[in-house]
């Protein structure tokens, strides 16, 4: 049975590899940016990105010990730059990044990453860009960009509507 399970376990990994290991000529393109709808929120733009400040320090991790989150923050012009890191999948797991930059207006905000690269440890490749094609699970690698752009999101919006207590 032992046996069994390491060959099942070469078989996946080979299986794996090979959407990780697809040469720029095979790649039709990259996930290169994930931009959020723009949002609808009480508050001047100031007002807007202080409130995305905490959220973002509440909700984001730098990827590295001791990294720096907040790369920029002009809470007058309403723009916040900083680093996300967060990981999605089961088998296998992976960790993603990207530069987050929040935008905020007049009554609205929107959130757009950049630079989105994706690492294994189990198959020691790298952080990489991540490819559109077959068997690489971009898809679910922008579902977890998405999901952490709602959640900052979903904090501002909260955090307008508990100001006052």
């Amino acid at each position: 049975m032992d046996g069994q399970l390491k060959y099942a376990l070469k078989i996946v990994t080979v299986i794996a590899l090979s959407g990780v290991m697809t040469t720029n000529a095979e790649a039709a393109e990259y996930l290169r940016e994930v931009a959020s709808k723009v949002y609808q929120t009480p508050g001047t733009a100031r007002e807007i990105a202080t409130r995305a400040q905490t959220c973002i320090s509440q909700y984001l991790a730098s990827g590295a010990v001791g990294g720096q989150l907040i790369i920029n923050a002009d809470l007058d012009g309403g723009i916040i730059v900083a680093n996300s890191a967060i990981e999605y999948g089961s088998m296998p797991r992976w960790k993603i990044r990207s530069r987050f930059t929040f935008e905020a207006r007049e009554g609205r905000f929107r959130i757009q990453q950049t630079n989105l690269e994706r690492f294994n440890d189990q198959f020691n490749v790298g952080w990489n860009p991540i490819g559109k094609w077959a068997g690489s699970q971009w898809c679910k690698a922008e579902e977890a960009f998405v999901g952490s752009a709602a959640t900052v999101a979903q904090c501002v919006q909260s955090k307008a509507a508990r100001d006052d207590w």
